[in-house]
């Protein structure tokens, strides 16, 4: 099984890090206002990012709002 294939089923982001051609790859989280992407150590740092650095939702503004998306796939859950 591919490295693509293992990570795909495990909630990660498909968006792109701007300027770069690769993946986001960050863990995908869902606010209680339906927003779902990936949060990154910046912010701005990928296309699909839902949440600044510091975890606050770029749609509703809510902190700690947030669940996992596919949360029992992830390593080590």
């Amino acid at each position: 099984m591919s490295y693509d294939a293992i990570k795909s089923e495990r909630g990660l982001c498909a968006g792109n890090r701007p300027g770069l051609a690769g993946k986001c790859n960050g863990q995908l989280f869902e606010c209680e206002c339906g927003n779902v992407g990936c949060r990154q150590t910046y912010d701005n740092a990928c296309s699909n990012q839902a949440y600044s650095a510091g975890f606050r939702c770029t749609k509703c503004g809510a902190v700690g709002k947030a669940r996992p998306v596919s949360y029992e796939y992830r390593i080590g859950a």
